[in-house]
């Protein structure tokens, strides 16, 4: 009879061996340092700490901070799965192993670029789109549309307005001289946003003719060309296809990136074990 418990013991150490056989990933379900599983890797409580830990500034006991640092853990594991070769080993390897950080962003980010990003297209008939069925939406009120040129001393001041005086164009003395990153392109400011200093300058400068220089700080002065004053104004096309290229781009890369997390999710079906996380997770609200 002293042997039966013996023997059930062995038993039962049979069959968790066994167990663990059939599912190599038994064993780091039941780890409590382990706190998710995605892809080729294993997210440890170690990685959480450390990436809390450059969030300088910011509360490490925050649960919503906590919440979104595994989140992007998770991805980032899953994102690197994607981006090595081969199938994933049967038991995930940790994630601290890959490297630092900095390492495991850089990573990161080339497969995005690949993946991802790179694959973002814009053209002009999206722009032109873009542009018909928002013009209402740029329409700005009362002011002024002028162009600048910045000047960071007096001495650049003087040879400004002597080509000014010889009859160069305003466009290209502020391509030469301007640190504006317009350099003299157009810009159309409502009254409301003007500075109080720039008021009284704009109101009476003769549309065509460049203003005299104008002190904006200790250091630097600008000469303005006012173009036209307007009640409402709404931006060319070209004035305004930088940014609606810029918008179109970003949304088309964030759905993108959506898309991909999901496919990615549904390759590789990631396990958090929610019980084991030292704190309240809190859901992503949209």
């Amino acid at each position: 009879m002293k042997r039966l418990p013996i023997l059930l013991a062995a038993l039962l150490a049979l069959l968790t061996f066994s167990a663990c056989r059939r599912d190599p990933k038994a064993g780091l379900r039941e780890d409590p340092s382990v706190l998710a599983l995605a892809g080729r890797f294993r997210i440890e409580v170690r990685d959480l700490e450390k990436a809390l830990a450059g969030r300088q500034g910011e509360p490490s006991a925050n649960a919503l901070l906590a919440s979104r640092v595994l989140d992007g853990l998770v991805e980032e594991a899953l994102i690197l799965t994607d981006a090595l070769p081969g199938p994933p080993p049967r038991v995930p390897q940790p994630l601290w192993d890959f490297g630092s950080i900095e390492q495991r962003e850089a990573a990161v980010s080339m497969a995005l670029r690949q993946r991802v990003y790179g694959k973002v297209s814009v053209t002009p008939g999206d722009v032109a789109a873009y542009y018909a069925a928002h013009a209402h939406e740029f329409k700005k009120g009362p002011g002024v549309l002028l162009r600048e040129i910045l000047l960071p001393g007096e001495a650049q001041v003087r040879e400004a307005k002597a080509l000014l005086a010889r009859g160069h164009s305003f466009v290209d003395v502020a391509r030469l001289y301007s640190l504006s990153p317009e350099r003299g392109a157009t810009q159309y400011f409502e009254f409301q946003e003007l500075p109080d200093y720039l008021r009284t300058p704009l109101a009476q400068a003769r549309p065509g003719v460049p203003t005299g220089p104008i002190q904006a700080s200790s250091e630097y002065f600008q000469i303005f060309l006012v173009e036209k004053r307007y009640d409402s104004y709404t931006p060319t096309l070209d004035e305004l296809a930088p940014q609606i290229r810029l918008t179109l781009a970003d949304e088309r890369g964030d759905r993108l990136y959506r898309e991909y997390l999901a496919d990615l999710r549904r390759r590789f079906p990631p396990e958090v074990f929610w019980a084991k996380l030292p704190f309240a997770y809190e859901k992503e609200t949209p």
